[in-house]
């Protein structure tokens, strides 16, 4: 199969491997509710920041940021999101702002795909957010560019 023809993986899976994500839960539904309530929180504002650190050109932030976001990304399982900041924290070392540029644009998307799929599995992690955070349902302006 051509390479462009190749399927992609993360394309094609889901934004969080929910069976993964339980498995680490120990199989307790409760306890994948507040993971993930949780971490949309800590997310939306780990995204957030990040996006203000790339419009400074905050490279010590970028790196710090995205690392603390992929390792809670990595916790909940969404091996997308994981992915893309593993490159959004080499490209703040690089202080690559092109690739960052890219890279940012493809983490909001990714970010909406793991809130909905959250959401869609675990509504109560919806209605805490609706009770504890209001800026999840904002995008940064610069997240269309």
């Amino acid at each position: 199969m051509p390479y462009s023809q190749s399927p992609n993986p993360l394309v094609d899976a889901p934004a969080i491997d929910f069976i993964g994500l339980l498995g680490r839960c120990l199989g307790n539904l409760k306890i994948v509710e507040r993971v993930l309530a949780t971490f949309l929180e800590t997310g939306s504002s780990d995204l957030h920041q990040l996006q203000g650190a790339a419009d400074k050109a905050d490279y010590a932030a970028i790196v710090e940021i995205a690392h603390r976001f992929k390792g809670s990304a990595s916790n909940v399982s969404a091996k997308g999101l994981t992915e893309l900041l593993i490159d959004a924290e080499r490209f703040g070392h690089d202080q690559d702002d092109i690739e960052l540029s890219r890279t940012l644009q493809s983490l909001w998307s990714e970010w909406e795909a793991v809130r909905r799929f959250a959401q869609a599995f675990v509504p109560a992690a919806n209605e805490s957010l609706k009770h504890t955070h209001g800026t999840l349902e904002t995008r940064h302006a610069c997240a269309g560019r």
